[in-house]
């Protein structure tokens, strides 16, 4: 029995000792391709340097978007109800930027337009955009901050009417110049990371253009009604941030922060006007794209309907649009 008992033991110490064995070899084989891998990565980036610096160097970088957005509804006998509609948005985005020695030059250009048909009714506008920014910045003696001017152009592209529960359309409440909304500032541009950016001026002039003889329209955007043009002035704040969050998706968020701190009335200089702009675009294939856009506005001048039943009923709200769609896409970039 001994002799049965030993023989086990020396089986067992021996299959402990082949695991073991075994363990080590794989430890020391991981260890052996990490250094490989990691030898390799060196070379790699090092190679990468290398031909990053034969390769000619390009002061312009340029590129953008365009997308077509489709959305279609159709109902037959469906009990809860519904209308048949169909819509198409278009959009575009052109970017043009310039980098040398000190001086750094942001360009960027966003569009939209869309339309929709309702079953029963006519043709109507649901989006329109035209939004320019520039930023021209020189380096400072302080790391990651420029001394910049900016300057930002919003508008429209064509007239925009509002509806009532019967279909009637209402006279035109904005169009083309009417508004317009341009500002122009000088600050500090602070650029940690190169898809995030925080701009701050002390000075920065905004101006809201009503260029049509207009009162309702003008009166909508605190425009005299014998101007054209309401003129601030005051402080920027402008937050950019834009990058890839995970493979094929992309999130470009800006935030605008404005104060009139010269603002006539008094009480009125405390009000922060405030402009949120966010976009995500997932890449489903080459060609398809969905996209998902939200903007939230406030500004205590601008006159919003409190009372669809009384129209003299009007104060500051919060704007909020939401525009999401599928449809083709084209990126270019040089």
């Amino acid at each position: 029995m001994k002799k049965y008992l030993a023989i086990a033991a020396i089986v067992w110490a021996n299959v402990l000792f082949a695991q073991t064995t075994k363990m080590d070899s794989l430890k020391l084989e991981l260890k052996n391709t990490e250094a490989i891998n990691t030898e390799a990565e060196g070379k790699i980036k090092a190679l990468n340097s290398s031909i990053e610096k034969l390769m000619p160097f390009v002061a312009w970088k340029k590129g953008g978007f365009g997308a077509v957005n489709f959305n279609q509804m159709g109902f037959t006998n469906w009990a809860a109800g519904g209308i048949n509609a169909l819509s198409v948005t278009t959009l575009g985005n052109v970017y043009a930027n310039y980098a040398k020695d000190k001086i750094v030059w942001n360009n960027n250009l966003d569009v939209a337009y869309g339309m929709i048909q309702n079953k029963g009714q006519e043709l109507r506008k649901n989006e329109d955009k035209i939004d320019f920014l520039t930023k021209f910045g020189h380096t400072s003696p302080v790391k990651n901050v420029n001394y910049a001017v900016l300057a930002n152009f919003k508008s429209q592209f064509a007239p925009s009417h509002t509806y009532d529960a019967q279909n009637v359309k209402s006279p035109m409440i904005s169009t083309f110049l009417a508004p317009a909304f341009i500002l122009a500032s000088i600050g500090i541009d602070f650029k940690p990371k190169p898809y995030f950016s925080v701009y701050l001026s002390p000075a920065t002039g905004k101006f809201t253009i009503v260029n049509v003889n207009d009162n309702s329209i003008k009166t909508a955007f605190a425009v005299d009604t014998m101007k054209r043009v309401r003129k601030e002035f005051g402080a920027l704040m402008n937050i950019f941030f834009q990058k890839n969050i995970h493979k094929n998706v992309n999130l470009l968020s800006r935030l605008s922060l404005f104060n009139n701190y010269t603002d006539s009335n008094k009480p009125n200089r405390k009000n922060i006007d405030v402009n949120f702009e966010s976009m995500i675009n997932a890449r489903i294939n080459r060609f398809i794209t969905a996209s998902l856009f939200i903007n939230a506005i406030y500004d205590n001048d601008i006159q919003i309907s409190l009372d669809e039943n009384d129209l003299t009923k009007v104060g500051p709200r919060l704007q909020f649009k939401e525009v999401f769609g599928i449809g083709l896409s084209y990126k270019f970039q040089k």
